[in-house]
Order: C-alpha cells, then sequence, then structure tokens
C-alpha cells in the first residue's frame, strides 16, 4: 500500500495566512497534518508559487514547507511559468522553478536537462503497481499542449504500464468548474489517456488551477465535457486548487461564463474550504481517492469526506 497526497494553488509571497494559530500560510498547515498523521509515501504540490515564479518566491515556498522537499514533486503551474514572460515561447524554461528543483535532487522532482522546455519536468513515478505520470501544463497559456513538441505524446505513450494503472497528475484539468473553466487546450493530451478506438489508459487524472474542488465521473475520449460514460469507457477527473491562495466560486462562474463550457461536478464539488486530496493505493489493481475537508482555517485535523470518495477497481 502507498499514500499520495495532493495539494496546490496555495504557496509563496503574499499568500493567504490563517491556519491554526491565525499566522501559519494555509499550505504549511496542511503538509504539516500530512507529514505528522498522513503517512505520505509521496506529497505532491500541484504547482503555482506566487505571485510569479520568482526564486524569491521559490525560498518562501521553501520555507513554508519547513525546509524540506525530499518526499515531495511538483507539477508545474502557471504562475511558475511567470518569471520570465519576455522569452520566446520555444525552449523557453520557468527559471525560478528550474533552479529550485535543480538544487533539490534529493526530491522526488527530476529536472532533465537534455530537453528543452516544459518536457524537462515530465517524468513518472513507479508506486505499487501504479505509474503516476506526472505531465508539465504550467505554459498552458502560451502553447496548447505539447507546445509544439510531439516528443512528449510519444513520450507519454509509450511509458504507459499495461491496462490502465495510470494516473495523470498535471496543473490544468481537462474538465474544471470556476473562474478557469473547462480547457481545450489539453485536448491532445486528453486523447493521449485513450487508446485510437477509445478505451481508457488512464485511472484518472489529477489537477488544480482552478481555486475549488470538483470530482467527476468518468469521461469519455471524444465527449468529456458532458455526462459521464461507464468506468470501462471513460476517465475520472479531479480537480484540486483549494491549497491556500483564496477561492473562486464556482457559481459565479456559472453565472458569469453561461456553464463555463461544461456542467458542475456530478460527485462533489466545495469552493469555500480548504482542502487535500489523499490517493491510496491499496493493491496493483485497485486505488480509493478522496478529499480531506480542513475546513475555512486550516485548524486542527481534517475531516474525509465520504460523498467525494472515489474507488477504482481494475
Amino acid at each position: 500500500m502507498a499514500l499520495v497526497y495532493w495539494f496546490a494553488d496555495g504557496a509563496g509571497e503574499d499568500i493567504t495566512r490563517g491556519g491554526s494559530d491565525g499566522n501559519t500560510p494555509i499550505p504549511t498547515a496542511l503538509v504539516r497534518w500530512i507529514r505528522a498523521k498522513g503517512s505520505p509515501d509521496l506529497i505532491v504540490y500541484g504547482g503555482d508559487i506566487y505571485p510569479s515564479g520568482s526564486s524569491k518566491s521559490f525560498n518562501e515556498f521553501f520555507s513554508q514547507m519547513d525546509g524540506d522537499v525530499r518526499q515531495m514533486c511538483e507539477t508545474p503551474g502557471n504562475h511558475d511559468w511567470k518569471d520570465d514572460p519576455d522569452l520566446p515561447a520555444t525552449g523557453r524554461i520557468p527559471h525560478g522553478y528550474d533552479t529550485f528543483w535543480r538544487a533539490h535532487p534529493e526530491s522526488k522532482q527530476p529536472v532533465d536537462v537534455t530537453k528543452k522546455g516544459a518536457a524537462r519536468y515530465d517524468h513518472f513515478i513507479d508506486l505499487d503497481g501504479w505509474r503516476l505520470f506526472f505531465v508539465d501544463t504550467g505554459d498552458n497559456e502560451t502553447a496548447a499542449w505539447p507546445a509544439g513538441d510531439a516528443s512528449r505524446v510519444t513520450w507519454l505513450r509509450t511509458n504507459l504500464k499495461p491496462g490502465r494503472a495510470n494516473i495523470l497528475f498535471a496543473h490544468h484539468s481537462r474538465l474544471s468548474c470556476g473562474r478557469h473553466g473547462n480547457n481545450d487546450k489539453l485536448d491532445a493530451l486528453w486523447q493521449a489517456l485513450f487508446d485510437p478506438d477509445g478505451t481508457p489508459r488512464f485511472a484518472f487524472t489529477m489537477a488544480g488551477h482552478d481555486h475549488n474542488v470538483s470530482v467527476y465521473g468518468p469521461r469519455s475520449k471524444e465527449d468529456p465535457e458532458h455526462k459521464s460514460v461507464a468506468f470501462a469507457e471513460g476517465i475520472h477527473v479531479v480537480v484540486n486548487g483549494a491549497g491556500g491562495d483564496g477561492h473562486y466560486s464556482q457559481e459565479d462562474a456559472l453565472r458569469l461564463l453561461f456553464l463555463v463550457r461544461g456542467e458542475k461536478p456530478d460527485i462533489f464539488d466545495d469552493d469555500d474550504h480548504y482542502f487535500v486530496t489523499r490517493i491510496n493505493l491499496s493493491s496493483a489493481t485497485a486505488a480509493d481517492v478522496d478529499l480531506l475537508d480542513f475546513g475555512k482555517h486550516a485548524a486542527g485535523d481534517p475531516a474525509p469526506v465520504p460523498k467525494s470518495l472515489v474507488k477504482i477497481r481494475l
């Protein structure tokens, strides 16, 4: 059995404070609980070091993580890519992110210096019969995935485990409800999660970006933005960006953006509490995914949310 924890969108400078003592940053309160009581095998920070992924901001992040990233990796977010906005799109890298993680080889976040651009941060980790893929979507605002680099598609497809014991982690989600909404710039990535005949090769996707939580039933290759399908035909979508930097209202987004190019989550949603996602890889063919609710102030122990539970059985 392996336990993986995810939180996102809450670290860096000028972020929300108000943990259990009223001064501790929310992500610090979350990671301290994970380490003290969660028995983690891996902790994933799902991206965005505020405000712009500078080395100064990453130093603050390191302090917020209590100076310990040994069990951690990070899927780069769009804010991590804002440190050099004037550089050309081709081959550019987020320098604050790159510098920080290269300086911490004890972490679970490799940086492949032989590759250019976002491909430098794509990697996978094997845990208890599952393969966890970490794909950089942070530069999504500049170019749709794979950002002109077809080798990233080849890398993903050729490294899949047989069957469906594959999980995707990225900052952005193909399906989301909130200020940002659904993301058709990730359609090529979503398509790559299925065989050409539509057979799903991943069990679920995990992302952040919208500062709320959304849990969706399985979605199909050709029509992810609408109704859920049987698990044999689709992939679950989990979004949790409620890691500390305030919240985005799903209802306001639905009203302002006219359904945000999709529907509200059909399993669970929340937009005013802080959450950690817990992934229990209980065997090579079973995984349970649920949310731990830290409330509005991340004070004390979280409450598991039974309604959010997704039980994966391959």
